[in-house]
């Protein structure tokens, strides 16, 4: 007998094990639960509502799965707050898990449109879609997506299915542990400014990978940074063709720390690429490589537009007051993801300079006729076609240095 509470979260309250009670000593979730569930994720599945309810609009879901299902409170979110009848399927390989699932499941009389089996999430993925196979995944663990890819993507729909994979396990994927990334998600990771930005691209290079030896490619519809996680909500496609094309988008980034250049290479260009471009600047720092990684987009500019919508015109979501903000912040940096961020504070560091307001020198670079924005990764970054030397010298005359 577990001690139970009762939560809620958007429009939806469910039960689970009493945090105040198991979590005591380390203050914080853990593993150790008997039933695991983290508020702080709250606004992870705030977003991947507001992002499923944009899906919806031009795209059927009729069986979605959510293979690690803990408590059940995200796929419970989904079915109570997205419009339709889609069914879902939710696994865990905690019995109490389970039991706590389906307590949920009946507290709101969905019987008839969920389920939860217990047993091995990458089993379960493929046995379970093998009469019907899933239209949406939803990948959420404690740790690395990467053990699970395979089968969620073999258990979507083989013409399209949507994707969502959270990853926890950041100092893999930040350049702490650069070999186990290399072995995870398929390539290097390093320690940069940008290293947020890293993550994602080294997890969205992982599921392009798998995709492609699905006979598949990938559509990247939104990527989530905050906290101590990132999460990419990605369409699968079956199309061979796309994903033959699609191997121009994978490459590798080049970053100097001794003068902050960044430079991308396709990875079929890798062979052919002559000396890193900052050599001809006097610098003679040794660059570092990450990768390879998807170098494409990071979001579907109609999706985000569609979600600002369904955002302004529906006053009782109840989501966390970020996710306005964010979902601003990545309409913003949308058409210029193709260039990393930079961050000025770290900008400033390297050349003894005092940071100016962040919005003062998008103004100014954009007076200069330099593209500019902010990005959703971290407040003190922005995105900018302006060079470094450009950027470096646009903070200059502002602080007024001689």
């Amino acid at each position: 007998m577990i001690v139970e509470k009762e939560y809620t979260e958007g429009r939806t309250s469910f039960l689970s094990a009493d945090l105040d009670h198991y979590s005591v000593s380390q203050k914080q979730p853990t593993t150790d639960l008997p039933v695991f569930y983290n508020p702080i994720m709250r606004l992870n599945r705030d977003l991947s509502v507001l992002f499923l309810r944009t899906y919806l609009q031009d795209r059927p879901v009729e069986l979605m799965c959510e293979p690690l299902a803990g408590s059940g409170v995200r796929t419970l979110r989904y079915l109570n707050e997205c419009p339709g009848q889609f069914k879902a399927l939710m696994f865990d390989v905690n019995p109490i898990a389970v039991e706590m699932a389906q307590k949920n499941i009946e507290r709101h009389r969905f019987a008839d449109r969920a389920q939860v089996k217990k047993g091995d999430a990458k089993v379960l993925l493929l046995t379970e879609s093998r009469n019907q196979r899933f239209d949406f995944v939803d990948v959420d663990p404690f740790g690395s997506p990467a053990p699970y890819l395979n089968a969620a993507i073999q258990s979507l729909k083989p013409r399209e299915g949507l994707l969502a994979l959270t990853a926890t396990d950041m100092p893999v994927l930040c350049g702490v542990y650069p070999n186990v990334a290399l072995r995870k998600y398929g390539g290097l990771s390093i320690r940069a400014p940008f290293v947020h930005e890293l993550a994602v691209r080294l997890l969205m290079g992982s599921a392009y990978s798998v995709a492609g030896m699905n006979d598949s490619s990938i559509v990247p519809l939104a990527v989530l940074s905050t906290n101590h996680y990132i999460r990419v909500w990605l369409r699968v496609e079956g199309s061979r063709s796309e994903g033959n094309l699609q191997a121009d988008r994978m490459g590798l980034i080049r970053y100097c720390k001794t003068c902050m250049r960044v430079e991308i290479v396709p990875v079929k260009k890798w062979a052919q690429a002559a000396g890193f471009s900052h050599e001809t600047d006097g610098c003679g720092g040794k660059p570092a490589v990450a990768g390879p990684l998807w170098t494409g987009n990071l979001f579907d500019s109609s999706m985000l537009h569609e979600a600002q919508k369904i955002l302004s015109s529906d006053d009782d979501l109840a989501f966390d007051k970020r996710v306005s903000k964010l979902l601003a912040l990545m309409r913003e940096e949308v058409r210029l993801t193709g260039i990393p961020y930079i961050d000025l504070h770290e900008v400033c560091d390297l050349h003894n300079l005092t940071p100016p307001k962040t919005d003062t020198v998008i103004q100014t670079l954009k007076e200069c006729g330099h593209a500019t924005s902010r990005t959703h990764f971290r407040p003190t970054a922005i995105r900018t076609e302006a060079s470094v030397s450009d950027l470096v010298r646009a903070i200059t005359d502002l602080a007024g240095v001689k």
